[in-house]
């Protein structure tokens, strides 16, 4: 049972309404996700203005997102965000065993595991990573630019996962287990 209410488009603020009824009709549901974080609108309408923002200009693709996703959720110990994310992550094309090693910080391609080394390192120093893991992730290959990226999807996913554990609504996805 989750510690707070789920809002709808009639019991959430003025600020959120709008937005949760274009999630509810863009997706044909409402997930508890964003019905727990409608309690406060501003942080609804910024989560979501931040996340598109990301992808709008993202050198990523939508299947690093997710691995990105998958592998910050998992650490966190973010269960809903894992199987939101293992959902999400078959539409971009990532079967169930890859998105099974992402959440533990393991890909297959060489861009792939340098994305998730950087990302995982990022959250386990909350941001202050040495230099040797700055020039290793240079040596993968990821510029300055996907860099600042990664940690920016970092970022959004742990805002994610935060409200969320705050929370703990229901999971409205298949359920995939933390590893």
């Amino acid at each position: 049972m989750s510690r707070m209410p789920m809002l709808t488009p009639q019991t959430a603020s003025d600020k959120a309404v709008p937005t949760l009824e274009n999630i509810r009709r863009q997706l044909g549901m409402l997930p508890n996700f964003f019905a727990g974080l409608a309690h406060h609108g501003g942080a609804l309408n910024g989560y979501l203005q931040f996340e598109r923002q990301l992808a709008a200009d993202s050198r990523l693709s939508k299947a690093q997102h997710e691995l990105i996703a998958l592998a910050v959720a998992n650490a966190n110990g973010c269960h809903y965000c894992v199987s939101g994310h293992t959902l999400s992550a078959r539409h971009a094309g990532i079967n169930a065993e890859a998105a099974h090693q992402a959440q533990i910080g393991r890909a297959e391609g060489k861009e792939e595991q340098a994305i998730l080394t950087f990302a995982l390192a990022m959250l386990e120093a909350k941001g202050h990573v040495s230099d040797a893991v700055l020039d290793e992730a240079r040596l993968a290959g990821l510029s300055d630019e996907m860099l600042v990226e990664i940690t920016a999807w970092v970022g959004v996913n742990s805002f994610s996962n935060w409200i969320n554990n705050l929370i703990r609504p229901v999971i409205d996805f298949p359920e995939v287990a933390l590893v």
